[in-house]
């Protein structure tokens, strides 16, 4: 029976989507023993005495939030099993478990620039890997695919406080950018503050999501919620994170200590999709005739939606707007809206909708949309749900 030590801030939920997955390895095997031990003994540099408990407790393997000053080559020459939950560093002697950050920002990338964003922020915490490695890839994909792009940091904070921020200068930064702006913080608890000093501050140019678009990463559900409006965020397969790293301790507890160390490898927290709430529900083009009718159908999509209805919006004839619409957007005002109900329905079966009851919520007939979901996917809606599944 294995016996883990777990060193963590289970507050956020990343932490606790490990546990699930650790769990579920459990569950399906012998169960484990498992001591949650509090992040504070770190904090106040009391790593001996957590040694010290790993030894007296006969623990098997130890998964924590180290610092770079940890000696975390202690418990490996007492023979336990040490793993770095990603923190400030990647750790060359113990394996660590470290998500994909560069495949993040290049996610978040795309799903801005295809809401045709053309001005980018990033908020962020300075030397933390898993910050500086979103930030860049981040801007590295929009510097290839957006000619012309503005791009502005706001990521200075090189504190072990990552709770703290400063408001007045937050809200300051987003007063410079240029509007409206499509922002990526380096986690939800960032882009929470981002919500929270755009309300601080109020007026014209502030407004989220028309002015100011937020997109956090971990979903965390509880934080994603408590945004005013909801935030947008990327998710991770955290949980499969945790049961890959139950089953690589289990595997190497099969080994001789001695033989542990050259296994040495690190578990990767792979990015999936962003799940799309308020807090990046706008839509920009320059033509404001356009952009109204873009927002218009983007929101009713579950309705029916015809020309008239949008030629009522803009002092624009029937004939104008639908050759302006094909000009701007090189589709016509028909086929962009099957488009959006196609994307929609995606992102509702991502979500766990299958997809009967995600035509169901888009108010369409499912032989209608699911022969429009093939032609533009190249997948039909159950093809598509299996691939969400794998």
């Amino acid at each position: 029976m294995a016996r883990l030590l777990l060193m963590t801030d289970f507050s956020e939920s990343y932490a606790n989507k490990l546990l699930k997955g650790i769990v579920r390895f459990s569950h399906e095997h012998e169960p484990w023993v498992v001591c949650k031990m509090p992040l504070s003994l770190r904090d106040n540099g009391r790593m001996e005495e957590v040694l010290k408990f790993a030894i007296d407790w006969k623990a098997d393997a130890i998964i924590g939030q180290f610092l770079p000053t940890d000696d975390v080559d202690a418990f490996s020459r007492h023979g336990i099993i040490a793993i770095a939950q990603d923190y400030q560093q990647k750790f060359p002697t113990i394996s660590n478990i470290s998500g994909d950050y560069a495949a993040s920002g290049r996610i978040c990338a795309d799903y801005y620039i295809k809401k045709r964003v053309h001005n980018f922020g990033f908020f962020g915490l300075k030397g933390m890997v898993w910050s500086d490695e979103r930030r860049d890839a981040f801007f590295d994909e929009i510097s290839k695919r957006v000619p012309g792009a503005t791009m502005s940091v706001q990521d200075d904070v090189d504190i072990s406080e990552t709770w703290w921020y400063n408001i007045e200068q937050l809200t300051e930064w987003l007063r410079s950018l240029p509007k409206p702006v499509g922002i990526l913080a380096c986690d939800d608890n960032r882009a929470y503050y981002i919500i929270e000093a755009a309300k601080h501050a109020g007026g014209e140019g502030m407004r989220i999501p028309e002015d100011i678009m937020v997109l956090g990463i971990d979903n965390d559900e509880y934080l994603c919620q408590l945004c005013s409006p909801q935030l947008s965020s990327l998710n991770q397969d955290t949980e499969e994170a945790g049961y890959n790293t139950a089953c690589y301790i289990d595997e190497l507890l099969s080994l001789p200590p001695e033989q542990r160390v050259a296994r040495k490898t690190d578990i990767l927290v792979k990015p999936t999709f962003v799940t799309a709430r308020r807090s990046t529900d706008a839509v920009i083009h320059p033509n404001p005739y356009i952009s109204k009718i873009l927002y218009y159908i983007n929101n009713n999509l579950t309705e029916r939606i015809s020309v008239e209805d949008l030629v009522s919006l803009v002092p624009m004839s029937r004939r104008l707007l639908e050759s302006t619409f094909r000009k701007e957007m090189e589709t016509s005002i028909y086929q962009y809206v099957i488009q959006m109900r196609v994307e929609k329905m995606k992102d509702l079966i991502v979500n766990g909708h299958s997809p009967i009851a995600a035509a169901d919520l888009l108010g369409a007939d499912y032989k209608i949309i699911a022969r429009s979901f093939k032609k533009i996917t190249g997948m039909t809606p159950g093809e598509f749900a299996d691939t969400i599944n794998e």
